[in-house]
């Protein structure tokens, strides 16, 4: 979860209370928030729901805390000034990073905990909620150096110099994509474009250079600087629409004034509220209250949402509705569930009563449970050290690693990290790895995992099958198909049941040392010698003998 730090000074300016940690760590029982780490007047913060962009700044935990406090409650109203600012957005820009949204905000006083906030606030707004940058980049610029209209347009990679942010010396786009830390950092975003997209004023002085860096020219926030440009860049409208009216909410709360930009055609920021519905009776029974209209429109007002009732009156429960507005940064909602889970946090989780469920049932283990902790004793008893590894895998790992032709299997469609892009669809491969992270240490190693894999499956409903699998394996300089195969033998002995092998050609193992598992007339799985191919993938220098069996089938 994102971490953050903020002042007590400064948020107890902001909620207009004098706040103590003692204070903070009660109030945190009713927000997404947790402190961390104490040091003086600095505190880091968790922010438990990484869906809540509004709480990656002081200023929208004050928010949330002035209505958790009675002292403002309901949706805040923000005034946007009409104004002529204008932005001119170019036909270049759509083959490379095509919207745009900008704002304008006058009259703030930035003290250090402001810059801080606006600086840290930026960073985690960009890296999480706007990807790492490719789904939002942000730039804050001082308004009194830039000349009015503002143009977007794109560049091509030598077309033009200036000096990036921090920086007198002037490049070309292509230069701080090959030299300049950021552009190194970000050079991905902008793979493969011929042209570069560039923000600059009526005086051609160049502003940024998005989604890398801004210009040292316009770019440069400090103290002194009390009227601020904003922009967003991305390539979806309400992504980047929503990064915007978040940051420019922060800029008010410290008293800026709002100023609107038209940009495309549009006038920003839109701070129009979303509207839902909400029967009472799914509240009441969702989190097990009986609570009347009026007391829940009370506790929406507190989470800073507007309420009314539509159906029903304020002392009716059944049969009653209420209408609720969404305040424009609250980007996490999505389904009345998650205003009824608002409910709850706000009301207090402490304050519910627990209750004994009246069941006349008795609990047990699954059948599943069982069978493992079956297994767990078996190969405990044989000296096998359980280890416990991640559902999520590669293709390089699942396949080419194991010298095996790659095969349908389920992909992340945006994997944060190539090292987990797909559900693995064998346990082996996790095994190898974990011997190839300890090559180091003592022999013999004897592992064994019990985890699920998931297959491809048409006519499943989830498009996919889970299986609970069991995989040993033995790395060892005297390792071999003998020794594998009797742990294979004690284990099914355990279960009262025995098991015949067929020879199998099969490219992980070695060809005349590879078997398929039958129990009766049922296959449930494999076992043999690795192929040295395979522990020269993996860097292992000892000969290691494996099975993997299907448990579902014993």
């Amino acid at each position: 979860m994102p971490i953050i730090e903020i002042s007590l000074k400064d948020l107890s300016n902001l909620v207009k209370k004098k706040i103590s940690i003692e204070d903070l760590k009660k109030l945190s029982e009713y927000s997404k928030i947790e402190p961390d780490k104490v040091e003086g007047d600095a505190v880091m913060l968790e922010i438990k729901d990484s869906n809540r962009p509004d709480l990656l700044s002081a200023e929208g935990i004050a928010r949330d805390l002035r209505g958790i406090l009675k002292k403002e409650t309901g949706i805040k109203q923000y005034k946007i000034n009409p104004s002529n600012f204008v932005l001119k957005k170019d036909r270049g820009v759509k083959k490379v990073r095509p919207e745009i949204v900008c704002a304008v905000v006058k009259n703030i006083s930035l003290d250090n905990f402001a810059i801080k906030q606006l600086i840290q606030f930026q960073e985690k707004l960009c890296e999480g909620f706007g990807r790492k940058r490719k789904e939002a980049a942000l730039g804050v610029y001082d308004f009194d150096r830039i000349k009015w209209p503002i143009r977007y347009t794109s560049v091509k990679p030598d077309e033009i110099k200036f000096a990036p942010l921090d920086m007198d010396d002037e490049l070309t786009p292509a230069q701080i994509i090959e030299t300049h830390e950021k552009g190194i950092e970000y050079a991905h975003l902008l793979e493969n474009a011929k042209e570069y997209p560039i923000i600059m004023d009526a005086e051609k002085n160049v502003l940024s250079f998005p989604p890398i860096i801004n210009s040292n020219y316009s770019g440069k926030v400090t103290g002194d600087t009390k009227n601020l440009f904003i922009e967003v860049t991305g390539f979806n409208l309400e992504r980047i629409s929503q990064t915007l009216n978040i940051v420019v909410a922060a800029l008010a709360d410290r008293g800026g004034e709002i100023y609107s930009v038209k940009a495309d055609g549009m006038h920003y920021p839109d701070f129009s509220s979303k509207t839902k519905s909400v029967e009472i009776n799914d509240i009441n029974n969702l989190i097990g209250f009986n609570l009347k209209p009026k007391e829940i429109i009370h506790i929406l007002e507190r989470a800073r949402y507007n309420a009314r009732i539509i159906k029903g009156n304020v002392e009716r429960t059944v049969g009653s509705s209420i209408e609720i507005n969404i305040p424009f940064y609250r980007t996490d909602i999505i389904h009345p569930v998650d205003i009824i889970e608002d409910i709850a946090i706000v009301y207090g989780y402490n304050n519910m009563i627990p209750e004994e469920p009246k069941i006349a049932t008795n609990g047990s283990l699954l059948k599943s449970t069982k069978l493992a902790d079956k297994t767990v004793s078996a190969f405990t008893g044989l000296e096998f050290q359980e280890i416990a590894t991640l559902t999520l895998s590669n293709k390089e790992e699942q396949f080419k690693k194991m010298n095996i032709p790659s095969e349908e299997i389920i992909e992340i469609e945006n994997p944060v990290s190539l090292t987990y892009s797909c559900l693995r669809k064998w346990l082996l491969p996790s095994l190898v790895n974990v011997f190839s992270q300890n090559t180091t240490k003592t022999y013999p190693q004897k592992i064994f995992e019990i985890g699920n894999i998931v297959k491809p499956n048409e006519k499943s409903d989830v498009k996919s099958d889970t299986v609970q699998k069991l995989s040993a394996a033995i790395a060892s300089k005297n390792s071999n198909f003998t020794e594998i195969k009797q742990a294979l033998d004690y284990f099914l002995k355990k279960f009262n049941l025995e098991c015949s092998l067929k020879p199998v050609e099969h490219p992980s193992f070695i060809e005349g040392r590879a078997g398929e598992i039958f129990v009766g007339k049922e296959k449930i799985g494999l076992i043999g010698e690795i192929n040295p191919k395979v522990l020269l993938n993996w860097k292992i220098e000892v000969p290691v003998s494996a099975f993997e069996i299907d448990l579902f089938k014993i």
